[in-house]
């Protein structure tokens, strides 16, 4: 431990290594060291030079024991992060993304300091270990824990304030993006679950069902947003706050599980979220790198413009097969484990004698089958776009790709992704040893590492029977038709119609336009919102939307007039005529 004691008892700094930290810290070297290897071929020396001071300050952040030394870290990591938002701050659209991420992490960080200083200031010392030792009113540690909430799940993207997100990693290089997404989400995370478990400790019921509540809206939300979004980068965005809130998910039921005295179900809920944080973070590294690799060769994420990548990307392609097979929950890798070990604590949850945890657990379940099966919809959407098919760009550069430290980086992540999958003890039993400290019972692990080799087997199996019958039955190949026209590139399957089943389904929830025009008035100034609300302009703008909406509502119904049968159709001309005829006389 290593202090540096000041006049002013405040200001002391303290600096170590917690136990919770751990997993972090190692998820920060892996990722830091392979965003680096991609950045020394693909980014550019001042982006590589702002990561390594990023990754600094998160180490401090990572490794404060006082109230300010957490606050330096933290502004520090806040204001690097805002540089690197700020890399092409030439253009408008960056700025102003920029300007929304200050906000948001300024008005954080301002909660953060309140609730640690009103804990430090009741507790009588700044040091975390004196804080965490005290016992504090209970009406004050749930103020701190609201204005807690409010900071670091801004930070992380829980929902209702995840909207700087797809604003900032769109405009953001890459590697930062990786960064961002990766590891610094879950230094967020981390000091929540800092504050929770041990600050303000020990967590109450109410805390719980706030973040399992948080946890579920965002992931719908998250997943629901990314599956119609056609920036390959937004779509990572709104997906960083799905992941985020599976971790919130379950979190927020060890919390329940701790203050409703369930050890064994808090032991695998924790368990859950830190081993689900660390794959986040590899697996989320791996596609914005890939991202930024798909940029760097066809200047442009966007999915409608790409196509037939998988020949030209030899190297960067199955890397980030992987990362969207790990994302979308696929076994055998690291992505399907955590969330599989989320689904075994809700469905222990449903053992338990408290009625309140069962309906909680049985919500959460569904919410987190829903969105499991948006998000391989979503990645079969993405990888099927982007390599798969012809290439939709006729001046698209024919280029093949090389191997090197870019592509060796993703290949690195790809790899990480595939043993925490196959081989989960190797995290799980460290996260075990931890969570034992922190609930206080000895666990078994889950049932995952016996569970992989099964999952490994039997997709092997089927794809075996399918080849096998393929051949057998020599299936019969035709060329594409299209209604008599040429077969163009365009004439290819896009993102749109991929997701429009789900924007149909989905429509009481998702209307692209109307989100899109939430967007860019979220974009305006206070000031200039103000007056455009209290103007004229915005008067003839809600008439004109409720008489759209009318026009459409009518035009819905009147579907049922176009049945598609031909009797029902001469029988309207057959009536139609007598009309005409008795008016004509």
């Amino acid at each position: 431990m290593l202090t540096i004691n000041c006049a002013i008892p405040m200001l002391q700094l303290r600096l170590g290594v917690a136990s919770l930290a751990a997993p972090f810290l190692a998820l920060l070297a892996l990722l830091g060291a392979a965003t680096g290897l991609w950045s020394f071929e693909r980014g550019s020396a001042k982006d590589a030079r702002l990561i390594a001071i990023f990754a600094a300050t998160m180490v401090l952040v990572l490794c404060a024991q006082s109230v300010a030394m957490f606050w330096l870290a933290w502004e520090a990591m806040s204001v690097v992060s805002a540089v690197l938002v700020a890399s092409h701050h030439e253009r408008r659209g960056v700025r102003r993304a920029t300007l929304t991420y200050v906000a948001v992490s300024q008005g954080g960080a301002l909660c953060i300091l309140s609730a640690l200083l009103m804990l430090a200031s009741y507790a009588g010392s700044p040091s975390f270990a004196t804080i965490a030792g005290a016992r504090l009113p209970d009406g004050i540690r749930d103020a701190a824990f609201a204005l807690a909430v409010i900071g670091f799940g801004s930070k992380a993207g829980f929902v209702p304030l995840h909207f700087w997100l797809p604003r900032a990693h769109p405009v953001a290089p890459a590697n930062a993006s990786a960064m961002l997404s990766g590891i610094m989400l879950k230094v967020a995370v981390y000091g929540l679950v800092v504050f929770c478990l041990d600050l303000a400790g020990p967590p109450r019921l109410l805390w719980g069902i706030v973040i399992l509540t948080l946890g579920a809206i965002s992931a719908i939300v998250g997943v629901l947003y990314a599956i119609v979004d056609h920036d390959l980068k937004r779509l990572l965005a709104y997906h960083s706050v799905e992941n985020i809130g599976i971790i919130g998910i379950g979190l927020g039921l060890a919390i329940i599980a701790i203050a409703l005295n369930v050890p064994s179900v808090a032991a695998v809920a924790l368990i859950a979220a830190l081993f689900h944080s660390i794959n986040h973070g590899l697996f989320k590294g791996l596609l914005f790198l890939g991202a930024g690799t798909i940029a760097d060769t066809e200047g442009t994420v966007d999915l409608e413009k790409l196509g037939g990548l998988w020949s030209r990307l030899a190297w960067s392609g199955p890397s980030f097969l992987i990362g969207c097979a790990s994302i979308s929950a696929l076994p055998p890798f690291n992505g399907f484990m955590s969330e599989w070990i989320t689904f075994q604590a809700l469905i222990a949850a449903l053992s338990a004698a408290s009625p309140l945890m069962i309906c909680l657990a049985v919500t959460t379940i569904a919410a987190l089958a829903l969105t499991s099966g948006l998000a391989v919809a979503c990645f079969a959407k993405v990888f099927g776009v982007v390599f798969l098919g012809a290439p939709r760009r006729t001046d698209s550069p024919a280029l093949i790709e090389r191997f090197g430290p870019a592509s060796a980086a993703l290949g690195i992540l790809a790899l990480s992704c595939t043993i925490l999958g196959i081989v989960p003890s190797l995290a799980l039993v460290q996260l075990a040893r931890l969570v034992a400290t922190k609930v206080g019972t000895p666990l078994s692990l889950p049932s995952a590492p016996s569970l992989s080799i099964v999952l490994i087997i039997v997709p092997l199996l089927g794809a075996v029977a399918s080849y096998v019958l393929a051949r057998y039955r020599r299936p019969r190949t035709v060329g594409t038709w299209t209604c008599g026209s040429p077969v163009t590139p365009s004439a290819q399957y896009s993102a749109t119609a991929f997701s429009k089943p789900v924007r149909t389904i989905f429509a009481f929830f998702l209307a692209p336009e109307r989100r899109r025009t939430i967007d860019e008035g979220a974009s305006l100034w206070f000031p200039r919102r103000i007056l455009y609300v209290t103007s004229s302009r915005y008067l003839v703008d809600e008439l004109a939307r409720h008489f759209a909406a009318r026009t459409l509502s009518l035009a819905r119904r009147s579907r049922g007039l176009q049945s598609g049968s031909l009797r029902l159709y001469l029988l309207y001309a057959a009536v139609a005529l007598v009309v005409t005829m008795v008016f004509a006389r």
